[in-house]
Protein backbone atom coordinates (compact mmCIF):
# COMPACT_ATOMS: atom_id res chain seq x y z
CA UNK A 1 0.00 0.00 0.00
CA UNK A 2 1.33 3.38 -0.68
CA UNK A 3 0.77 5.86 2.22
CA UNK A 4 0.50 9.82 2.03
CA UNK A 5 0.88 10.92 6.22
CA UNK A 6 -1.16 13.60 7.39
CA UNK A 7 -2.48 14.53 3.76
CA UNK A 8 -4.97 16.62 5.22
CA UNK A 9 -6.52 17.69 8.46
CA UNK A 10 -9.77 17.55 9.74
CA UNK A 11 -10.29 19.50 13.60
CA UNK A 12 -6.68 19.75 14.14
CA UNK A 13 -6.30 16.36 13.81
CA UNK A 14 -4.04 14.46 10.98
CA UNK A 15 -5.57 12.21 8.21
CA UNK A 16 -3.31 9.75 6.38
CA UNK A 17 -4.29 8.63 3.57
CA UNK A 18 -3.69 4.84 2.00
CA UNK A 19 -3.96 3.46 -1.38
CA UNK A 20 -3.34 -0.03 -2.18
CA UNK A 21 -0.86 -1.47 -4.34
CA UNK A 22 -3.34 -4.23 -5.91
CA UNK A 23 -7.15 -4.44 -5.21
CA UNK A 24 -6.96 -3.98 -1.30
CA UNK A 25 -4.20 -3.66 1.28
CA UNK A 26 -2.60 -6.38 2.77
CA UNK A 27 -4.83 -7.28 6.40
CA UNK A 28 -1.61 -7.58 8.59
CA UNK A 29 -0.82 -4.09 7.61
CA UNK A 30 -4.39 -2.72 7.65
CA UNK A 31 -4.56 -4.31 11.13
CA UNK A 32 -1.24 -2.33 12.07
CA UNK A 33 -1.98 0.94 10.70
CA UNK A 34 -4.95 0.90 12.35
CA UNK A 35 -3.77 0.38 15.68
CA UNK A 36 -0.84 2.85 15.18
CA UNK A 37 -3.73 5.40 14.14
CA UNK A 38 -5.98 4.66 17.52
CA UNK A 39 -2.49 4.91 19.87
CA UNK A 40 -1.49 8.19 18.66
CA UNK A 41 -4.47 9.99 17.74
CA UNK A 42 -4.71 9.78 14.00
CA UNK A 43 -7.12 9.77 11.49
CA UNK A 44 -7.18 7.16 8.72
CA UNK A 45 -8.85 7.29 5.21
CA UNK A 46 -8.16 3.93 2.95
CA UNK A 47 -9.42 2.46 -0.23
CA UNK A 48 -10.68 -1.09 -0.81
CA UNK A 49 -11.07 -1.91 -4.30
CA UNK A 50 -13.46 1.30 -5.37
CA UNK A 51 -14.47 2.08 -1.90
CA UNK A 52 -13.33 4.65 1.06
CA UNK A 53 -13.44 3.67 4.35
CA UNK A 54 -12.67 6.25 7.29
CA UNK A 55 -11.47 4.86 10.69
CA UNK A 56 -11.26 7.45 13.92
CA UNK A 57 -14.51 8.54 15.72
CA UNK A 58 -17.94 8.03 14.36
CA UNK A 59 -18.41 11.65 13.97
CA UNK A 60 -15.27 11.46 11.32
CA UNK A 61 -16.80 8.59 9.65
CA UNK A 62 -19.40 10.26 9.33
CA UNK A 63 -18.27 13.50 7.89
CA UNK A 64 -15.97 11.35 5.17
CA UNK A 65 -18.92 9.09 4.73
CA UNK A 66 -21.19 12.68 3.77
CA UNK A 67 -18.69 13.46 1.50
CA UNK A 68 -18.50 10.97 -0.48
CA UNK A 69 -22.25 10.53 -0.64
CA UNK A 70 -22.04 13.90 -2.35
CA UNK A 71 -19.32 12.57 -4.70
CA UNK A 72 -16.64 14.51 -3.63
CA UNK A 73 -12.79 13.22 -2.36
CA UNK A 74 -13.10 12.00 0.92
CA UNK A 75 -10.19 14.67 1.54
CA UNK A 76 -10.24 18.59 1.01
CA UNK A 77 -11.94 21.82 2.00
Amino acid sequence: MIMLAANFFWRGLPVDVVVPVGERPKKKALDWLTRFCAENRRLLVYQVADEWFAFGPPVFQTDIAERLGRGQPPWGD
